[in-house]
């Protein structure tokens, strides 16, 4: 069904509940822990969980994330990219 309506199928391999864990560390860790090549990580842009001073989690994670990702020697991609 999904190929006769040109979808293609995706799912992730990490994800960091950051829609609902205000606490930043769990989020990164969550995520960064044993990166691999070909890792499909879940974040969300909206709808965010908030940090104590209100701002959202994921802002506080990702550059940590994509410095654990660069430092792992991988890149990171959009999903479109990589598919």
């Amino acid at each position: 069904m999904l190929n006769g309506l040109s979808l293609k199928l995706a799912t992730w391999t990490r994800r960091g509940f950051d829609t609902v864990n205000g606490n930043a560390e769990i989020v990164y860790r969550r995520l960064a822990t044993n990166l691999r090549a070909g890792d499909i990580l879940l974040l969300h842009d909206g709808h965010a969980a908030r940090d104590s001073a209100g701002r959202p989690v994921i802002l506080e994670v990702l550059p940590r994330l994509i410095g654990a990702i660069r430092a792992a020697g991988l890149t990171p991609v959009t999903l479109r990219a990589a598919l």
